[in-house]
């Protein structure tokens, strides 16, 4: 059987390339792909070819909802029909899986996939659910700094991380002050999530703005960015034994390397995040599912498969405005 899946061929270059799927065996599913979103960081670090353990050419991508097709005589937890989330299976051609989300069909053991709690729904609710490990991160994040009721948090970086973890701390009544450096980004986020406070790092008077806000320093600092700079400047407006908390990608050892000094002056607890757990899965499917999480608001790009690749220009080059994108099979 032939496929279409986005491929990154070397660093920087990616393509729609046709794959051959092996026949299904005794303890195999077939997956046809609903929705896929890109995951803008990790994918992002993969395709410029920093992401640990990056190999070209590759199928990249772990966001991904899809149908059942077939299961074969030994699958017994998944049937024809069930609405699936997961990734995973091979191909005859020489192209590595980088998680292997952006794909139109899937063979491989049910293992790897979640079955969706309450079946088929219209294709919007999926792309919402379709961040689901994405806000995951934002759950597990909250979960381990222990966000608590009136803190005050500070979070750099207004991504589909920190503005999902900016929605479950008001839930927890918890104030986040988000900050991000795209004027366009902010615009988004004031139209799309108008409860939401955004502030530009450029803003001259950002650091008397961040005072008044939180005259006694803020609690937590969370950092989904990786840029060392603005993270000290930010840790000097903590108070004393917050919490900072590191969840950016930070490869780039040269550019992430924070003043841990200031840190030990403030006796700070750093906490760090990697992935997500079942229960981050299943907290945050239901927060997607309440409306506590608002992932479909933060959608700005959605593409057909055949025009997935523009995503992946968006996401190299930056040339306009993006946050969440979807690609629809």
């Amino acid at each position: 059987m032939k496929t279409t899946a986005v491929v990154f061929s070397e660093a920087c270059k990616f393509e729609l390339r046709e794959l051959t799927l092996p026949d299904p065996g005794p303890g195999d599913i077939l997956v046809r792909t609903l929705v896929s979103a890109i995951s803008p960081g990790t994918e992002r670090w993969t395709l410029v070819g920093k992401h640990i353990g990056t190999q070209f050419p590759c199928v990249p991508g772990y966001h991904r909802v899809g149908v059942v097709e077939s299961a074969g005589k030994d699958v017994t937890q998944l049937k024809p029909g069930d609405v699936v989330y997961g990734t995973g299976g091979s191909w005859a051609e020489e192209v590595v899986s980088m998680w292997g989300a952006h794909i139109g069909h899937s063979v491989s053991a049910a293992g790897g996939y979640k079955p969706m709690p309450e079946g088929p729904e219209e294709i919007e609710a999926l792309e919402a659910l379709s961040f689901a490990i994405l806000a995951g991160v934002s759950n597990r994040g909250v979960n381990m700094a222990d966000f608590q009721a009136d803190q005050k948090v500070l979070a750099i970086g207004a991504g589909i991380v920190g503005i999902c973890e900016a929605q479950l701390a008001a839930s927890r009544g918890a104030e986040t002050t988000l900050l991000d450096k795209n004027p366009d980004r902010i615009a988004f986020l004031a139209e799309a999530q108008p409860n939401l406070r955004c502030l530009s790092v450029d803003d001259p008077e950002l650091e008397s703005k961040l005072k008044e806000i939180a005259p006694g320093g803020f609690d937590i600092l969370q950092d989904t960015v990786g840029h060392a700079p603005t993270t000290d400047t930010m840790v000097q407006l903590m108070r004393a034994q917050g919490t900072l908390l590191l969840q950016a990608q930070y490869f780039d050892k040269e550019k992430c390397a924070i003043d841990l000094d200031q840190i030990k002056i403030k006796e700070l607890t750093v906490k760090t995040t990697c992935g997500i757990r079942q229960e981050d899965w299943d907290q945050t499917t239901a927060a997607i599912r309440s409306g506590v999480m608002d992932t479909a608001a933060l959608i700005s790009h959605r593409f057909a498969a055949a025009d997935a690749l523009d995503g992946y220009e968006l996401l190299l080059n930056n040339a306009s405005h993006n946050l969440g994108m979807t690609i629809r099979w």
